[in-house]
């Protein structure tokens, strides 16, 4: 049997991250309430955020500050 090697790194990624996907996108407020969620733990209360991007970026701009941006989404293990 021949294995499509173009075919078969994709194959291997897919079934390797799909088990970690959840079962549908949530909906907005759940993603307030995990960002929410995670703006409560101890380590983030060490600093103020900044949740609008253009504000931020105006303000590291105004204060000659470097913008330090933490990406998360609430399902993430």
């Amino acid at each position: 049997m021949r294995i499509d090697r173009a075919l078969l790194l994709p194959s291997l990624l897919a079934a390797l991250v799909a088990p970690g996907l959840p079962a549908q996108e949530p909906d907005e407020a759940a993603l307030r309430e995990g960002r929410d969620k995670k703006l409560a733990s101890e380590f983030l209360k060490k600093a103020e955020w900044i949740l609008d991007f253009d504000k931020a970026r105006a303000e590291a701009k105004k204060t000659g500050k470097i913008l330090f941006a933490y990406f998360t989404r609430s399902y993430a293990p």
